[in-house]
């Protein structure tokens, strides 16, 4: 439930938190008052107030730690700010605390600075109920949505690459528990049997990678976000409910239909090197592991042989170890299985294995 804290004269300050019977989530302070679109502005009174509150009460709390989006991933312990013990002692040297203390965390050695206003949990040792504690704490309970206030910024979201995104889907073929309901609106197609809610998809691989549970009131979906946007980077279309699916496209260039030799084997192996996000998960899986793309086989750097990124589309993903003639129409390919290839050797690979009689 959300909350402002009144001051002594009984003025609702611009200061938001979330009461539960266990503890107060305290957000940050964020915006600008030049744009218009600042936030809890008067954060540092409004947590004075609730500190002195808190020890006038006897409330005792179990502690307070940073909880910001950008620490999520750090342990309780090493987020730390304050202990029941310095809150009763004296609640204005314990405001002083909290506020130096946080400034440091999660920061590089060398930053000057830091911020002092961040998003904090006070958690307390004992349930609470909220009636009793909203009057002892001065709060007046506002209809307000602070979904806005958890949201994570682009700048984290945008750390989800295509194999985390890989990674998630598999998850959900394997009946993965998460928080996110069914789509209502869009699809993330994989196949013409399987579709899954685009929120679920990109919450799965952003917890995978930032490292913390992020739920659905940590980021938006919908045309344009960077959750839609990421999906279709790694590979996969988003559609509207009830759209009919498409299967991928057979070539129609005259090199790639003497590759595929008409056969429906190997136009079979041609949709699965090219199934819906494989391509893309392994390139970012292997510049993750190498911190850049090359071919595996001949050692190419396609940047230093064609000078820039562009050279990087002739690096195309092969089936290391699994012959087409031998997946079953169930076959889930691994990222392990692939490897990556220049064009030159891909082609090579193939041929070898065409004139070996082995079902490329």
């Amino acid at each position: 439930m959300a909350f402002l804290v009144l001051d002594e004269s009984e003025r609702a300050l611009d200061a938001f938190l979330e009461l539960q019977e266990d503890g107060i989530d305290f957000h940050s302070r964020g915006g600008s008052k030049k744009i218009g679109n600042h936030r809890n502005s008067e954060y540092s009174p409004a947590l004075r107030l609730i500190l002195q509150r808190l020890r006038s009460a006897k409330i005792e709390i179990e502690g307070i730690w940073l909880n910001s989006s950008n620490v999520q991933s750090m342990s309780i312990d090493q987020r730390w700010l304050l202990s029941n013990k310095e809150l009763q002692s004296d609640s204005a040297l314990a405001f002083t605390r909290v506020s130096e203390r946080m400034k440091t965390i999660g920061q590089s050695q060398n930053a000057k600075g830091g911020n002092s206003t961040r998003r904090i949990r006070i958690q307390f040792k004992a349930f609470h109920k909220l009636n009793s504690i909203q009057d002892q704490l001065c709060l007046q309970h506002v209809p307000q949505d602070l979904r806005n206030l958890h949201r994570l910024p682009n700048s984290e979201l945008w750390k989800v690459r295509p194999d985390h995104i890989w990674d998630a889907i598999n998850a959900l073929r394997q009946g993965a528990q998460h928080n996110f309901g069914p789509s209502t609106d869009f699809d993330v197609i994989v196949n013409e049997s399987e579709r899954y809610p685009p929120k679920a998809v990109f919450g799965l691989a952003a917890t995978q990678a930032l490292g913390f549970d992020v739920g659905p009131k940590h980021f938006s979906g919908g045309k344009g976000t960077v959750c839609f946007k990421s999906i279709e980077q790694a590979g996969y279309g988003i559609v509207a409910k009830g759209e009919n699916y498409k299967d991928p496209e057979i070539p129609t260039n005259e090199d790639d239909r003497i590759w595929l030799e008409g056969s429906p084997k190997f136009i079979g192996h041609f949709r699965k090197e090219r199934a819906k996000g494989l391509a893309a998960a392994k390139k970012s899986q292997f510049i993750n592991l190498h911190g850049r793309l090359f071919c595996e086989k001949c050692k190419m750097d396609p940047i230093q042989v064609f000078g820039d990124e562009n050279g990087l589309a002739c690096i195309e993903v092969h089936h290391r170890t699994t012959a087409v003639s031998e997946m079953d129409p169930d076959h889930q390919t691994k990222l392990e299985d692939l490897q990556c290839l220049c064009a030159n050797c891909h082609r090579v690979v193939h041929h070898l294995m065409n004139s070996r009689g082995i079902q490329s």
